[in-house]
């Protein structure tokens, strides 16, 4: 957790870059809103012309002059009001997906490895929830406190000028209000926190149920499920009773406090008015703007409500920023258009996994490029690390990685991800066409281009039978298609990219023997002079490898390709 969140300057650090571009429209909704609020306290004066001079007085023309000036402040405050909505509110959306869009940046450069210790559904909270929360101080606190206490001083300075005596008492009463607010802090932090974590356990469980759904089912799990979201809920709902609990309990005593000095002014006005020292008129003005300046100094208080909510929130975003980026050197280069492919590990380890043995212990390898490298190993064994190694998506603990002779490290991330390409056991697929599945990645490469790729890859095999054919929308994660269609969607995408380093990691388990070796041949026709990595438990649909590993126990050996 950030110290630096904890402080007010936070707030300005992490929204500043946001705000800063739209700054100009904000300005302009804050001179809006300072309009709108000077003509709201030119209504109280209008209501002291109807009743002194055109009710009590008894003249008509000043009671109709008047009522037609409240009838123009009105349409204008309409109008006025409707454009700074449209203002504010354009300007307020903006800055929102401006700094989320930031943090789903931040998060998409954090290794996989790393950012899976994080639930989905807690991401999802704090992407949507509390970048939110903090969104909407960040955006009205400014103008909003601005507004409100230079309308607090014009109304003010009006209550003076009626009666000193009276806006006197209601000041009286003010240091009560504040420390009733005071009072709450502590317990709006600690309120805001627990409902925050509960809607990221409720959003966690309902996305790994959901998206495990078909095993749910398959164990016949509908019940407990239901019950764990039951429980789920009734915590969430504690969380909301309590917030809204310290909510109320903080403005009915600020309000109860407001009564109170609605009172006092009416015994001590009224008072006045029996005395013949203040007009009818007068006094029901000055409760008027009593009224009104009790609602600009409840919306600071509630600003600073708000600000204990956003505070909270700041937090669960900015630990969300602390999640460390996978790094890249400032001098890094492009992988060379003419990589040849080399791959040399030269003592690598990676730290120890929750048995307490390394899950890479000292490996050295070479695979000369060009080469066609099987590893076998079982399941856990480390095969899949070696993958991220070559992607950084994990870096050794130990040792170095060194591609056509040079350190991993000194290349780009993005050029040496391009050009590292993995298809994996169960590759995912995103909402969209088989189409678009194909050239993820890859949209500048045309259909016909594409579709030759698939039919490399035997995807033309299930797609001709399908009425809309590569224009077949798929569901989320690649929903409708086996997994060994996705598979060789995978594969058809690998041909697209043309890669220096082709690593298969399973990609075959979910074909067949004959299909996994026509895809087998199919790849060492595409690509010929290319180095590539083959990870399999089914190291005998692989023909004509130049060498085959087995990773056991964190180390390698030798090993024959069949058995």
């Amino acid at each position: 957790m950030s110290s630096a969140a904890d402080k007010p300057a936070g707030i300005r650090r992490l929204l500043w870059p946001h705000l800063r571009p739209r700054l100009g429209t904000l300005i302009l909704a804050l001179l809006l809103g300072l309009v709108i609020a000077a003509m709201s306290a030119a209504q109280p004066l209008l209501t002291r012309i109807v009743i002194d001079q055109g009710l009590i007085g008894r003249h008509f023309l000043s009671l109709v002059g008047a009522c037609l000036g409240m009838l123009g402040l009105a349409v204008a405050g309409f109008l006025l009001g409707g454009i700074h909505r449209v203002i504010y509110v354009r300007a307020s959306g903006r800055t929102l997906f401006s700094l989320r869009g930031a943090v789903y940046a931040h998060l998409l450069r954090v290794s996989p490895r790393r950012l899976t210790r994080v639930p989905v559904g807690d991401l999802v909270s704090r992407l949507d929830g509390d970048i939110a929360e903090v969104q909407r101080f960040g955006t009205d606190a400014a103008p909003s406190f601005i507004s409100s206490a230079l309308t607090l001083a014009i109304i003010g300075a009006v209550m003076v000028g009626i009666s000193w005596r009276l806006t006197l008492l209601v000041v009286a009463l003010l240091p009560l209000q504040l420390l009733v607010r005071q009072y709450a802090r502590p317990r709006i932090e600690a309120s805001t926190r627990a409902l925050r974590e509960a809607a990221s356990r409720l959003s966690g469980f309902l996305v790994e149920t959901l998206s495990g759904a078909r095993h749910v089912q398959a164990a016949a799990a509908e019940e407990i499920e239901g019950r764990r979201l039951e429980t789920l809920g009734r915590e969430y709902l504690g969380r909301v009773q309590g917030q809204q609990m310290v909510n109320y309990a903080t403005g009915s005593l600020a309000a109860l406090l407001g009564h109170l000095a609605t009172a006092g002014v009416f015994l001590l006005g009224g008072w006045y008015v029996l005395q013949g020292r203040l007009s009818v008129g007068t006094l029901v003005a000055f409760v008027a703007y009593l009224g009104r300046s009790s609602g600009s100094a409840a919306s600071m208080a509630a600003l600073y409500t708000g600000y204990q909510r956003a505070r909270v929130s700041l937090v669960r975003v900015q630990e969300l920023l602390d999640l460390p980026c996978v790094t890249e050197s400032a001098a890094a280069i492009a992988v060379p258009a003419a990589a040849r492919g080399d791959l040399c590990f030269e003592s690598v380890t990676v730290a120890a996994n929750i048995d307490g043995r390394p899950v890479l212990d000292s490996i050295s390898m070479d695979i000369p490029a060009g080469s066609k490298v099987v590893l076998r190993g079982a399941s856990g064994a480390g095969k899949s690390t070696l993958a991220d190694l070559l992607r950084r998506f994990v870096d050794p603990d130990s040792g170095r990685i060194l591609l056509d002779g040079r350190p991993l490290l000194e290349f780009k991330l993005a050029e040496l991800r391009r050009r590292i390409v993995v298809v994996e056991h169960s590759p995912v697929l995103f909402r969209g066409s088989i189409l678009d599945n194909l050239r993820y990645g890859h949209e500048h490469i045309d259909e016909a281009a594409a579709i030759e790729a698939a039919r490399q890859a035997l995807v033309d095999e299930f797609v001709s039978a399908l009425p809309d054919r590569y224009a077949t929308q798929v569901g989320e994660g690649g929903s409708g298609l086996s997994t060994g269609q996705r598979q060789r969607i995978a594969i058809a995408r690998a041909v697209l990219a043309q890669p220096l380093i082709v690593i298969l990691d399973e990609a075959t388990s979910g074909l067949d023997a004959d299909a996994a070796r026509a895809v087998h041949r199919s790849l060492d026709a595409a690509f010929p002079q290319r180095t590539r990595l083959i990870i399999t438990h089914r190291a005998g649909d692989i023909e004509g490898s130049d060498v085959c590993w087995q990773l056991e126990g964190g180390r390698l050996r030798p090993a024959r390709l069949a058995g």
